[in-house]
């Protein structure tokens, strides 16, 4: 895949470039949470490498779900503050998203100097696609860059719609992702193993459909097992899980036999608090009060025993409930599993859910790729395109 990209041969010095970032990331007593491989974190390098040529960058994110409306808890000031420590220059936010104080703003910037614009969502046509957004947002820029891939699967105002208005190129970070991603496939090296978790089955099903035929195992774990061991007529107590998956993925288990290796134990619960019982039992012991809530050890081992071979891993999403730190065990036990292929294989690892866990074990740097998105990379991978990748294409 070859995409329009900004060179060092080119004069952006002076130029006002709007560049979209993802900095959706947790917000907590007033501080971005982004450690030093997070989105934003990994969105500076782009950002400061235009700084140093010159340009005026200003800089476009949401934050959360604020329906359109300002909404406080939602500001991006937290981003700007990430922003000012990882640039060791000043970061200021716009009073509004669009409009004559934002021009203004705009305007009185110098060289060198980055900008961030207000919540994205704050305007209720962001999310609409709407080409008057569009437009109001491109005044305010010479260039576009897309370095957010983690949005890139939706057709928002700020990632499909303003590419019909300004020059527009793929940032450093987005470029980097996908030269990974497009590259898996039929192509990929084997053993090839997908190793999925999380609760959206739906969500994941026109991946699997794709990459089964090219697939030599799926590791199942998190929500996803769960629909799974419903469909084989397992008990599974009162265990989360999309009860609508579950026709989906009883056709899979008959199409694709052989393929897809669940948990033979798993750790139950009868409430999700920290300090709650936990029990490892047998798949066929689970109880009508039991929770699962991660998969057991003798799951673990078989699940490192598969990934100790392969020469292409894929992983997405948590393989218990994490939210929860004693509930999350096999997830890091994966984690360092697939950590340890990189090298001998390629390592992919997506989806906001993960992120966290891989950077409380300092891992983040030890995959082929830690992707910044879970939907964009599913997308991507599952063979449909991405709204805010197809403008920049050559």
């Amino acid at each position: 895949m070859k995409l329009r990209r900004l060179t060092t041969t080119m004069n952006i010095r002076g130029k006002r470039v709007l560049v979209r970032i993802d900095g959706n990331v947790p917000i907590v007593k007033g501080r971005a949470v982004d450690g030093p491989h997070g989105r934003i974190a990994r969105s500076a390098v782009g950002i400061n490498w235009l700084l140093q040529r010159g340009a005026r960058v200003i800089v476009m994110t949401h934050v959360g779900r604020p329906n359109g409306k300002r909404v406080a808890a939602y500001s991006v000031k937290p981003i700007a503050k990430r922003l000012s420590g990882l640039l060791s220059t000043k970061v200021k936010v716009t009073r509004s998203v669009v409009g004559s104080d934002v021009e203004k703003a705009i305007k009185a910037m110098q060289d060198g100097e980055a900008l961030l614009l207000e919540n994205l969502r704050f305007d209720p046509r962001e999310e609409r696609n709407a080409p008057s957004f569009a437009e109001a947002l491109a005044k305010l820029g010479d260039l576009y860059v897309n370095d957010a891939f983690a949005v890139s699967h939706r057709a928002h105002a700020s990632v499909d719609a303003i590419t019909s208005e300004l020059p527009s190129y793929a940032g450093p970070l987005l470029a980097d992702e996908l030269s990974v991603l497009s590259r898996l496939g039929e192509q990929s090296k084997r053993p090839f193993v997908l190793v999925m978790g999380g609760l959206k089955m739906t969500t994941k099903i026109p991946l699997l459909d794709r990459l089964l035929p090219t697939l030599d195992h799926v590791l199942l774990g998190g929500a996803l097992a769960t629909a799974f061991l419903v469909a084989q007529g397992k008990e599974v107590g009162k265990s989360v899980y999309e009860k609508e998956s579950v026709p989906e993925a009883l056709r899979l288990l008959k199409t694709h036999k052989g393929k897809f290796m669940l948990p033979v134990d798993v750790v139950v619960v009868r409430s999700l608090r920290k300090d709650a019982k936990r029990q490892v039992v047998s798949i066929d012991h689970i109880r009508p009060l039991d929770r699962i809530v991660d998969i057991g050890s003798t799951s673990i081992k078989q699940f490192q025993e598969m990934l100790a071979s392969t020469k292409t891993i894929v992983w997405n999403g948590p393989l218990g409930y994490c939210e929860i730190e004693p509930f999350c065990a096999g997830t890091r036990e994966i984690a360092r599993a697939v950590a340890a292929r990189t090298g001998k294989a390629t390592t992919v690892v997506g989806g906001g859910d993960t992120m966290p866990m891989i950077e409380r074990l300092g891992l983040a740097d030890k995959f082929t790729l830690l992707s910044t998105g879970g939907g964009a990379m599913l997308q991507l991978l599952s063979g449909q395109s991405l709204p805010g990748v197809e403008a920049l294409t050559l």
